[in-house]
């Protein structure tokens, strides 16, 4: 039987474990209180999703394993990024479960999507739907013409609204099965029909390049956060000049290589306190590479709008 699923967090590590099936792993890097909201409709063979978060995020994730996932933005900030490319309200992302995948998004980010199992594709589908699909996840986003996506938006809110309304019409897999199919098909008819594929190639191996020596930069500040770490060890760890790595540090993340291991060591911080009320602030700056306490104080403040002190009050005891 199908079931709903609705949750709002305030804290982004919350609302990265809140997808059902999703490896997730979100950073904050705009500063204000994160507010953010999943609602889902979880059925034996598919899942019918809805995300809203407020802040820019560095997101990180890998959709649910042997499945299929389409997802469109609801509402996207300009210079929002996925997968090395431009995310807007055109975008229909098309994700396979054996890929990590990146979004930056520069502040308010809205999603919807859905999630099918693929031993039951070939059931859902004609044998044109599904060259289309594999010839879509290679190039990961597709860009649609815009009443097409439109549409696509418009009936996937539908379905969420009637399925909503509906569980108890929901209770049996043939019914689930139904929803999934007609989710599926009008999302492909209008994909197909929109899809602007003639002025989207696979991504280029230059922008791939830059991906990977950004994520590999990223990855060794996670990997270093206590660590004395500054930019000739991040150049180092990427393979890339200075200048190389700052260009694609403003490129994929709208911030400097330095900003960011601050964001990360933040991010960190506030894991730290709210997992352990034993927790000294003081220690835990130092630790982090900040020159002080206030030094730490001033830019956690700045970031998540309220005290250390504050933070691991919320620490379990």
């Amino acid at each position: 039987m199908a079931t709903l699923r609705q949750r709002r967090t305030e804290d982004v590590d919350d609302q990265a474990s809140a997808l059902f099936g999703w490896n997730q792993h979100y950073e904050q890097l705009g500063c204000g209180n994160f507010r953010g909201s999943v609602s889902e409709m979880v059925m034996a063979d598919g899942v019918l999703y809805r995300e809203h978060t407020n802040r820019k995020l560095w997101e990180e994730f890998s959709a649910p394993a042997d499945h299929l996932t389409l997802v469109i933005p609801l509402a996207v900030e300009a210079g929002s990024i996925f997968a090395g490319q431009s995310l807007n309200r055109e975008t229909l992302m098309v994700l396979s479960s054996q890929e990590a995948y990146e979004v930056l998004a520069t502040g308010e980010l809205g999603m919807i999507g859905l999630s099918v199992r693929r031993s039951v594709l070939e059931g859902l589908l004609d044998p044109a739907n599904l060259e289309w699909l594999a010839l879509a996840e290679r190039r990961r986003g597709v860009e649609l013409a815009p009443d097409d996506a439109a549409a696509v938006r418009c009936m996937l809110l539908g379905v969420e609204q009637q399925a909503t309304c509906r569980l108890d019409f929901i209770s049996e897999r043939e019914h689930e099965l139904e929803v999934l199919s007609s989710a599926l098909t009008r999302v492909l008819l209008h994909a197909m029909s929109g899809d602007r594929g003639h002025h989207v190639s696979i991504i280029p191996r230059r922008v791939n390049n830059r991906r990977r020596i950004a994520k590999r930069a990223i990855d060794f500040m996670r990997s270093n956060l206590d660590g004395d770490i500054g930019v000739p060890e991040i150049c180092a760890a990427a393979f890339a000049s200075r200048r190389t790595l700052q260009y694609c540090f403003e490129e994929f993340t709208h911030t400097t290589p330095q900003a960011y291991l601050r964001a990360l060591r933040l991010n960190e911080a506030r894991r730290a306190l709210r997992m352990h009320s034993d927790q000294s602030i003081t220690g835990l700056a130092f630790k982090l590479g900040f020159s002080s306490c206030s030094h730490f104080t001033r830019h956690y403040k700045q970031m998540f709008e309220e005290l250390p002190s504050a933070t691991l009050k919320q620490a379990p005891i």
